[in-house]
């Protein structure tokens, strides 16, 4: 109620206007949390050494992103490029080409370069970040065990004179032998850094999916409070005409944020196929 002779303060209705900014910012800010969200954790559990006991020891977890991960997949399969070529330059040196002895020296350095990437890790890539890949290559698969062997035999080959055609014909036989289980080995270790790949895609869907969830809860509230707004200007007639302002704001905000949420529950579907006729 109103004392008698005092005069109802309105607010002039620019500055309700003013406030439907609010709702580019509300998308602002949805999209930084999609952002957030577009990483992927999973378990780091870096070797302290090489060797089955590196299983047992276990460095903090740390963030993988799905372009690390990419990266490693590339890197893994240049080793499944370099194995082999590594055995096809041994194998034209035995038959005298001088320069395929330095072409395959080169390409060891490579090979056993990136297998230290991928396994010890560098300033660019975390090492065995995940469970499954140390399994791979500390466990029964001895991926490890398996790589450093064939880069020891390959250094060997390399390191003994051309003249002693006997051992130089002993080491080929040997990589000749070793070739193609080598090269299922790295091919299965390509196939786990996909799988790395493939949850982490799962894990980013599943963030995605919480927060549109959230979003829906927010929007449900917010239009609950709109409804009550709408209510409470109506019955305030003449005197709610400027309270009316704040449910229109209200209302793009909620507006923006049901668009975001359909962004983002679009982006998780994922691209449709064509359909049949």
């Amino acid at each position: 109620m109103l004392r008698k002779g005092a005069s109802r303060a309105t607010t002039p209705r620019s500055e309700w206007t003013t406030n439907r900014t609010t709702g580019s910012q509300a998308s602002r800010f949805g999209a930084l949390l999609l952002r957030r969200s577009a990483r992927c954790a999973s378990a780091s559990t870096l070797p302290a050494r090489h060797g089955m006991n590196a299983l047992s020891t276990q460095s903090p977890e740390t963030e993988v992103s799905a372009e690390t991960i990419g990266a490693l997949i590339n890197l893994s399969g240049r080793q499944r490029m370099l194995s082999q070529r590594i055995v096809l330059q041994m194998l034209l040196a035995s038959r005298g080409d001088t320069a395929a002895l330095d072409i395959a020296r080169k390409c060891l350095s490579m090979f056993e370069s990136a297998h230290s990437d991928l396994v010890t890790g560098s300033e660019r890539f975390p090492g065995t970040f995940s469970g499954a890949l140390q399994q791979l290559y500390f466990g029964s698969a001895r991926a490890d065990a398996r790589i450093r062997e064939f880069i020891a035999r390959v250094r060997t080959a390399i390191d003994t004179p051309l003249a002693d055609t006997s051992r130089q014909a002993s080491f080929l036989d040997v990589l000749v032998t070793q070739a193609t289980p080598i090269l299922e080995l790295l091919q299965t270790v390509t196939q786990a850094y996909q799988e790395e790949m493939h949850r982490c895609e799962l894990a980013v869907r599943k963030r995605q999916t919480d927060l549109a969830d959230r979003l829906s809860g927010i929007s449900m509230q917010a239009n609950i409070v709109a409804m009550n707004a709408r209510i409470s200007a109506a019955r305030a007639g003449e005197y709610g005409r400027e309270f009316s302002v704040i449910t229109q704001v209200l209302a793009d905000i909620i507006k923006e944020m049901d668009q975001l949420i359909r962004h983002v529950v679009g982006s998780n579907d994922g691209p449709k196929g064509p359909t049949r006729a």
